[in-house]
């Protein structure tokens, strides 16, 4: 039995995980849950647990700051990560640490959780199998390599200084030598599909085939060192003979030029290449690293397969500055846009992307304006197209997407499907309006709510509350409000029923809430009414 600790400050979230599965049928049990990392912690150093299901934002210790610190007594612990759809810079920086999923906590189905607890059991097998035949003895750990990737880490991050490598640098081999130098910084495009190709132990085979690749590329003049940081994202540091202190960028470019083609010949991966400004030596690589780091985040605005410079004077490294948001105009527009058989979104989407793009706007904020635009789209049809089963929804593509332009394909593509999908909807013989107003009226006592009386009708909730308001005049609360109340003083005038019990009747298990809500509404208190 494996064990598993879930951390989230939220108690029903923790309730609602608990009980959406058989967790000892599966193989699991629950040891313990927090309500912070801390907790978490002083759970998991009593009785070490194999899982940890955290929430990314948490008070006294998040989800991240609990990932780093339990790493460091738990070797072979997994991690899974529960995130809203804006915390997805959060949600990738946990997938960088180590965690094996995430899951969305307004939309966790119980099949996704049972994917992501068999793929946990898997690694936990497979971790298991390789400590039993000593596939990675503790002699590899202390190899040159290592040591010489973890000096270079702890030197980017401001642990070790300038001295420190230099005194090291003939007894771990390393061939930069004290000078002018470049961090160029490479990622994988698309790593989430090209991982599917691969299980974990392939992708070792990966990761030793791109550097061998590099080292094959970059000619024997350059003195280099090549560092992996993860299977997506790989360091190259070298020497550079510079004329007036700048790079010489038409070199460089012939140089990536050709590590790409290879990469794309060889192994059929694209990659984005980030590259620092002149670094003076080993001391200015931790601020080199940061450069590279942040050119390479501007491949989102510019797209795969690009080699980006940094530029402390270009805004596309100071993106933020400025944000934007629809304008209820602005999504009045394009509802009727979209209501018109989709005639002009294709011309406004264009447009916006340019918007976000010339003004700055941060990569953030650009998600959560696509997010918003396909809620637009979504609330515009009565139901959507569903997906395969395993298949990621539209708001898990965006969140996955690494680039702009692929963002902007997504939304385009997501509206032809649901123009596509309705077209071929029979047409219901009442109105959506007057279907969900007769369940009103017939299962008003119940507890009643626009999503279900959406999945009733099997129709999407947002636009059922956009048209039974068109329709009617009022919004759905309202009506079922005026159903329940209007019931409420038919009872009141012919019946002996005591007030809590008119109350319970019509759907209100609180009898306080009902009286004040019957006073708001006819102006009179229950009491008062019936005398």
């Amino acid at each position: 039995m494996m064990n598993v600790i879930i951390a989230d400050d939220e108690l029903l979230m923790r309730i609602g995980l608990k009980s959406m599965i058989d967790w000892e049928e599966q193989g699991f049990q629950i040891i313990g849950e927090a309500a912070n990392g801390k907790e978490a912690l002083e759970i998991a150093r009593i009785q070490p647990p194999d899982l940890i299901i955290t929430d990314i934002k948490m008070p006294v210790m998040d989800g991240l700051a609990l990932i780093r610190e339990a790493s460091e007594f738990l070797e072979s612990c997994q991690y899974v990560i529960l995130s809203c759809l804006d915390e997805f810079q959060f949600a990738k920086e946990a997938l960088r640490l180590g965690a094996v999923d995430y899951l969305i906590k307004s939309d966790i189905k119980q099949h996704q959780l049972l994917e992501v607890l068999d793929v946990v059991r898997k690694r936990l097998h497979k971790s298991s199998s390789r400590n039993d035949k000593n596939i990675f003895p503790e002699q590899y750990k202390e190899g040159i390599s290592y040591i010489k990737e973890t000096l270079f880490k702890e030197l980017f991050s401001g642990f070790r200084k300038e001295e420190e490598v230099i005194h090291l640098r003939e007894s771990l081999r390393i061939t930069l030598i004290q000078g002018p130098m470049v961090l160029v910084k490479l990622k994988v495009d698309r790593f989430d599909d090209i991982r599917k190709k691969y299980v974990e132990q392939d992708e070792k085979l990966l990761r030793y085939a791109v550097v061998n690749i590099l080292e094959e590329i970059i000619p024997r003049k350059w003195q280099k060192e090549i560092i992996i940081e993860n299977s997506a994202e790989y360091l190259l540091i070298m020497n550079i003979v510079a004329a007036n202190e700048s790079l010489p960028r038409e070199d460089l470019n012939k140089l990536f030029e050709k590590i790409l083609l290879a990469m794309t010949d060889f192994l059929n991966i694209s990659f984005s290449i980030g590259v620092s400004s002149l670094a003076p030596g080993f001391s200015g690589l931790k601020l080199a690293y940061g450069e590279a780091d942040a050119a390479l985040r501007n491949h989102f605005f510019e797209g795969e397969s690009k080699i980006i410079y940094f530029e402390a004077s270009n805004g596309t490294n100071e993106r933020g500055r400025n944000s934007y948001s629809l304008s209820r105009e602005e999504e009045t527009n394009f509802r009727l846009m979209v209501d018109n058989g989709g005639e002009g979104t294709t011309a406004y989407m264009e447009q916006l992307k340019k918007r976000l793009y010339s003004d700055g706007v941060s990569e953030e904020d650009i998600r959560k304006m696509y997010m918003r635009i396909l809620s637009l789209i979504t609330s515009c049809f009565p139901s959507t197209p569903e997906f395969p089963e395993g298949g990621y929804t539209p708001y898990e593509q965006l969140l996955k997407e690494e680039n702009l332009e692929g963002l902007h394909q997504l939304v385009l593509q997501f509206l032809q499907q649901c123009l596509q999908h309705n077209k071929s909807l029979n047409e219901w013989p009442q109105s959506y309006a007057e279907l969900a107003s007769a369940i009103i009226k017939a299962q008003f006592a119940e507890d009643l709510s626009l999503q279900i009386v959406a999945s009733q009708i099997n129709v999407n909730p947002s636009y059922l509350s956009r048209v039974f308001k068109q329709e009617t005049g009022v919004n759905f609360v309202n009506a079922l409000t005026r159903v329940r109340i209007e019931t409420a003083q038919y009872y009141l005038r012919t019946t002996r029923y005591k007030v809590y019990e008119i109350a319970d009747k019509v759907g209100y298990r609180n009898t306080a809430y009902f009286s004040k809500l019957f006073k708001k509404v006819t102006g009179i208190t229950p009491d008062e009414y019936r005398g």
